[in-house]
């Protein structure tokens, strides 16, 4: 069974892999080129990827693809629709970096509610005037809209609760959402001090927060971004943060990455921004590995877990 390792993993889950009887694994490192790893698809038993963008036409070729895995949970970078067609089943790692974005979250909130930027440059520089003009503001009695209600989203709101916030969920894939919750996108959107994403980009989501809906948003309001960049309309973002109908933006993603040094979210006070380093803890990337290489062997051993399957419901599983 040949499984290939599109990117560098965490050794342990490589380990599970050469662990399998029969397996013959194929790695790569991140100087490997795309020619180097598609080739390598086309024999492919399983493949396992991280970021990596899977050609449908490579994954033609693929004729003994038996599973998909992801070394995360956001599939936007797999034709999951052909795998479906042909009964190929892509796992993600569905509880492995929950923690890790959920913090990551929090943690850009925090950042946005003591403009924490803005207060380091202003450290660094002595310029001790600037504690009598910061306005920085608390968490605690806020509104926030937790748009998505899955593993994340749900830890998300655990933490905000913590934090004295009043939560409102609101879950496009009609998810059990276990804390108040809203039937329309734009009524939580209206009530909303703080709005925060959690859910995984595809059609329906794409440019779910366009410039209708974030005209929508309660003005001043901060809009917290740890799930995928198309989610949001990037430049009628910006329109938004320019008349301050938002007032932040903290973001872990961009429509387009890796992210321009010129993009001009980059060049704003308003905006907090990561590199899509969410998940990026070691705690994650070694869960990560563990549970995207758990599900490869389960699934050339036709012992996988469905519910760790993002297309079970099309598989009739």
């Amino acid at each position: 069974m040949r499984i290939v390792v599109t990117e560098p993993i965490h050794d342990d889950g490589i380990a599970i892999l050469h662990e399998r009887p029969g397996a013959d694994v194929i790695t790569f490192d991140a100087h490997a080129s795309a020619d180097e790893i598609t080739s390598a698809i086309r024999g492919a038993d399983a493949i396992l990827v991280r970021t990596m963008l899977l050609p449908a036409d490579i994954l033609a070729q693929a004729k003994g693809l038996k599973i998909i895995s992801k070394h995360g949970v956001g599939c936007d970078n797999i034709p999951v629709g052909q795998m479906t067609a042909r009964g190929v089943p892509v796992a993600i790692a569905a509880d492995a970096n929950a923690i890790s974005v959920a913090e990551h979250t929090m943690m850009l909130m925090l950042a946005c509610s003591r403009r924490l930027t803005e207060q380091d440059r202003e450290t660094r520089g002595a310029d001790w005037s600037y504690r009598y003009r910061v306005q920085g503001f608390e968490l605690s009695g806020k509104t926030i809209l937790v748009i998505g209600i899955g593993r994340i989203g749900q830890r998300v709101a655990r933490l905000c609760q913590a934090f004295g916030m009043r939560v409102i969920g609101y879950d496009p894939y009609a998810g059990t959402d276990p804390h108040e919750s809203v039937e329309t996108l734009e009524e939580g959107l209206a009530q909303a001090d703080i709005v925060t994403l959690h859910i995984p980009l595809g059609e329906t989501s794409r440019m779910m927060l366009d410039s209708h809906r974030l005209a929508g948003m309660k003005p001043g309001a901060v809009l917290i971004n740890c799930a995928r960049g198309g989610i949001v309309d990037e430049p009628a973002l910006i329109e938004a943060l320019d008349s301050d109908h938002i007032a932040l933006y903290g973001t872990d993603v961009f429509e387009t990455e890796p992210v321009a040094p010129a993009d001009p979210l980059l060049k704003r006070t308003d905006v907090i921004a990561t590199l899509h380093t969410a998940a990026m803890t070691a705690e994650s990337k070694r869960a990560m590995a563990v549970q995207a290489a758990a599900n490869v062997v389960a699934g050339l051993d036709s012992t996988l877990d469905p519910t760790v399957l993002i297309n079970r419901k099309e598989l009739g599983l």
